[in-house]
C-alpha cells in the first residue's frame, strides 16, 4: 500500500510540474545571445553586396552617361589631300592644278535634334532606375520573407525540443505506473513512438533551417555555408488599410514607374522623329596650297535631302507611334497585375493575421486547458494515456503552426512593402 502512496506521490508531482510550464514558444526559448541575427542587418548586407543590385547599379550610372553622349554633336572630318604628284604631299611645278590641301567637315542637327535625343536619353534613365529599384525591392523581399523562414525554423526547434522533454516526463510517468500495474505496455510504446515523431519533425526543421540560411548567405553575398546566429525577435507589425496600400502602390510600384518613364520615352521618340523630316546642316572648310600660285581658302555647306521620307522618316513615325502605344498599354497592364499582386499579399497577411488571433486567444489556451485535464484524469485512472498523447501532439502542432503564421504573415508584408515602398506612411494614416 506504501508504495501505491509514494507512486501517486511521484505522479502527481511530475504533473504539476508539466501542467506549470509555460507553453509560449518566446518564453521558453533559450536565453538570446550576445549575437543575434536582425533582420535590418540582413538587409543592409543584402544592399551592400548583392551583385544583381550591383550590377542594376552600375547600368543605371553606364545610362547617365549616354545623357551626354545623346546630345553631343556628331565628330568632324578631317581630309588631307594632295593632287598632281605620286609622292605623298608633293606638287608638280607650275602646274595650276596641282595642290596640297586640308579640309574640315562639321555637321550640326536642326530643328533641336539634339535636345530631343538628351530628352530621350534622359527618360531611358529613368526607366532604368526604376528597374534598379525593383530589383532592391524584390531582393529586399526575399531576404525578409527567408528571415522569417528561418526565425520559423529557430522557434520550431526550441518548441519542438522543449515538448519533447515534457513528452518524456509522460514517458517515464507511463513506465512508473506500468511497472506497478496501472498501465499498460502500450502506453509505454506509445509514449516512446511520440517521442521519436518529435525527433523526426526536429530532423525536418534543422532541414529547413539550413535552407534558409543558405538562402540568407547567398543574398548577402556570402559563402552559402556560413554560420548565422539565431534568428532575432520578431514583432507582428500593424496590416494597414487595402485603400492605404493601394494609393502607395499606385505612387511608388517601380514597374509602374518603369512603364510611365518608357511612356514619356516614345512621346519624345515620336517629336524625334517627326524632326527626321528637317534636313541638317554640314559646314567646311578648305584650305589648298599650289606652287606659284597664292594660297586658297574655301567654304563649304551641305544639307541632306529626305526624298525617301516615304521608306523612312514617315515610317520612322509610325514606329515610334506603334511604341507608345505599346507602353501605354504595358501600362495598363502593370495597374492590373499591381492590383492583383497586391490584394493577393492582403489576403494571406489578413488570413495569417485571423489565424494567429484564434491561436493565442482561443485555441493554444483551449488545447492547453485540455491537455492539463486529460493529465490529471490520467493520473487517476479514468481517461487512457492514447488521449494524453492527443491532447499533447495537438497543442504541440498548434504552437508550432501559430509561429508558421507569425512568418507568413510578415512575409506577405515584406512582399506588400515590395509594391508599395516605405509601409510607416500608411500605417501613420492607420493609427490617427
Amino acid at each position: 500500500m506504501s508504495q501505491k502512496v509514494i507512486l501517486a506521490v511521484i505522479l502527481a508531482a511530475a504533473i504539476v510540474a508539466v501542467a506549470q510550464e509555460p507553453h509560449s514558444a518566446l518564453a521558453n526559448s533559450p536565453a538570446s545571445p550576445v549575437a543575434v541575427l536582425k533582420l535590418d542587418d540582413v538587409i543592409r548586407d543584402v544592399i551592400a553586396t548583392n551583385p544583381a543590385i550591383s550590377a542594376a547599379r552600375s547600368t543605371v550610372d553606364a545610362q547617365r552617361r549616354r545623357v551626354v553622349q545623346a546630345g553631343a554633336l556628331p565628330d568632324p572630318n578631317f581630309t588631307l589631300s594632295w593632287m598632281g604628284d605620286p609622292v605623298p604631299f608633293k606638287t608638280q611645278a607650275m602646274d595650276p592644278s596641282s595642290y596640297r590641301g586640308i579640309s574640315v567637315m562639321q555637321m550640326f542637327p536642326l530643328g533641336g535634334k539634339r535636345e530631343l535625343r538628351r530628352e530621350m536619353a534622359r527618360k531611358e534613365v529613368g526607366a532604368f532606375e526604376a528597374d534598379q529599384l525593383a530589383t532592391i525591392r524584390r531582393l529586399t523581399a526575399e531576404a525578409s520573407s527567408a528571415f522569417y523562414d528561418y526565425f520559423y525554423s529557430d522557434r520550431a526547434l526550441a518548441i519542438t525540443n522543449r515538448n519533447k522533454g515534457r513528452l518524456q516526463q509522460l514517458a517515464e510517468i507511463s513506465e512508473a505506473r506500468y511497472r506497478v500495474g496501472k498501465a499498460m505496455q502500450q502506453d509505454v510504446l506509445r509514449a516512446q513512438v511520440e517521442v521519436s515523431m518529435l525527433l523526426q519533425r526536429a530532423v525536418t526543421l534543422e532541414q529547413q533551417r539550413q535552407i534558409a540560411a543558405a538562402r540568407l548567405n547567398t543574398l548577402m553575398g556570402r559563402p552559402m555555408d556560413a554560420t548565422l546566429p539565431p534568428a532575432a525577435e520578431v514583432k507582428k507589425t500593424s496590416l494597414p488599410a487595402i485603400s492605404d496600400l493601394a494609393a502607395l502602390a499606385e505612387a511608388n510600384d517601380p514597374m509602374l514607374k518603369r512603364e510611365r518613364s518608357m511612356v514619356e520615352r516614345n512621346k519624345v521618340a515620336i517629336a524625334m522623329a517627326r524632326k527626321e523630316f528637317v534636313p541638317d546642316l554640314s559646314v567646311g572648310y578648305m584650305y589648298q596650297q599650289r606652287p606659284g600660285m597664292p594660297d586658297m581658302h574655301g567654304m563649304q555647306f551641305t544639307v541632306n535631302i529626305p526624298i525617301f521620307y516615304k521608306s523612312k522618316q514617315r515610317e520612322g513615325v509610325e514606329q515610334a507611334k506603334q511604341e507608345l502605344s505599346a507602353a501605354e498599354n504595358n501600362t495598363a497592364a502593370r495597374h492590373l497585375e499591381l492590383s492583383y499582386q497586391l490584394k493577393q499579399m492582403y489576403a494571406m497577411a489578413v488570413n495569417a493575421d485571423k489565424m494567429m488571433s484564434l491561436y493565442t486567444k482561443a485555441i493554444i489556451p483551449q488545447a492547453e486547458l485540455a491537455l492539463q485535464s486529460a493529465e490529471s484524469s490520467y493520473s487517476v485512472g479514468t481517461v487512457d494515456f492514447l488521449t494524453v498523447v492527443t491532447n499533447f501532439t495537438t497543442i504541440n502542432g498548434y504552437e508550432i503552426d501559430n509561429v508558421r503564421q507569425l512568418a507568413d504573415y510578415q512575409s506577405a508584408l515584406a512582399r506588400i512593402e515590395a509594391l508599395t515602398g516605405d509601409l510607416s506612411q500608411a500605417s501613420s494614416k492607420e493609427s490617427k
